[in-house]
């Protein structure tokens, strides 16, 4: 029978904290973990999540025999300073299988087309393989940057929000606040004499509202730390503490995760995943016509593995190379 683990974090400005306890309870205190699918209780409310490290808690529980595929809703309520705090989960069970539900028709098209007027000696089943091995690689090395805005919850100095699941990290996050047209809210400038002045003053004026929105920021002392998900289908949770009053929004920049269902459509995504799966096919290929060789028929399944091992190891120096970024960006 296979098993769920649930794994909770406790951080306070990015540095892992104990906390007095931690247990599996919902508000009505009737559930820790419950199936999505027929809402029966599996693990009982009040379950401890017993400490594994400093502010690392788990706790593992068995899944129905002979059923995948199952969704949970977990409760994890925890105490610190005196205060109760709770937060509801949503976690996947085993799938039973690595099969995705994208549809991998155009990629094969790509990559035996690419191969003409020579017929592949690869089945169609292993180049799906080689196209889902890039894929794996790409969502664990890659660290292309994706941006979103989110809208708030609530006005608390203390926010969190769930980010979507092709969110892999989050690496920079700003608090963002609309702004109103100055000069179209205020006419009395333009009875002062100050619209006739002309752009000068328009920037003279968009500069000092700009000053004043830093001000806001100055002192808040505004942090946050990003919870990642054990589950690939699941967004992570982004906390957030001492979130400025005046921001209705969150923008959000992260690196991209591949889903299991999401259809590339990124060119530069796309791009790669054809080029490092082309690499791993020809590979393959080359070591089928290797081992295939007939006496005095010559073939070059050796060049074209050595091929396939240069594309690979090219890619995934551009791969690493465009993840640079992420080491730049500091956290204020």
């Amino acid at each position: 029978m296979s098993t769920v683990t649930i794994r909770e974090t406790f951080t306070i400005d990015s540095v892992l904290t104990d906390v007095t306890s931690v247990t599996l309870n919902n508000s009505g205190g009737t559930a820790g973990v419950i199936r999505n699918d027929t809402s029966a209780v599996v693990v009982a409310a009040g379950t401890a999540v017993p400490k594994v490290s400093t502010g690392v808690y788990e706790y593992t529980f068995t899944e129905p025999a002979g059923e995948t595929g199952l969704t949970y809703t977990y409760w994890v309520e925890w105490e610190y300073g005196g205060e109760t705090f709770r937060d509801e989960k949503t976690v996947a069970g085993n799938t039973g299988t690595l099969d995705t539900s994208r549809s991998t028709q155009k990629y094969l098209e790509w990559i035996e087309d690419h191969f003409l007027p020579l017929q592949l000696a690869t089945p169609q089943a292993t180049i799906e393989h080689c196209l889902e091995n890039a894929i794996r690689y790409w969502n664990t090395h890659s660290g292309h940057k994706i941006a979103r805005m989110y809208d708030l919850p609530s006005a608390n100095t203390f926010v969190k929000i769930q980010v979507d699941a092709d969110m892999k990290t989050a690496v920079r996050v700003l608090p963002s606040q609309q702004r109103d047209n100055f000069l179209k809210n205020n006419p009395m400038w333009s009875l002062l004499g100050i619209m006739p002045l002309g752009s000068m003053t328009q920037d003279l004026i968009q500069l000092s509202t700009a000053y004043q929105d830093y001000q806001v920021y100055l002192g808040r002392d505004f942090r946050w730390w990003f919870e990642k998900s054990d589950d690939p289908e699941v967004g992570g949770y982004l906390h957030m503490r001492h979130f400025p009053s005046v921001a209705s929004k969150v923008y959000v920049e992260g690196t991209k995760r591949i889903t299991k269902t999401e259809d590339i459509v990124d060119e530069y995504i796309e791009e790669w995943i054809l080029m490092y799966t082309l690499a791993l096919v020809k590979m393959v290929e080359g070591n089928t016509l290797r081992k295939s060789g007939i006496i005095d028929v010559k073939n070059d399944g050796q060049e074209l593995v050595n091929e396939g091992k240069e594309e690979k190891k090219d890619l995934q120096e551009k791969l690493k190379q465009d993840a640079r970024w992420t080491a730049l960006i500091r956290r204020f």
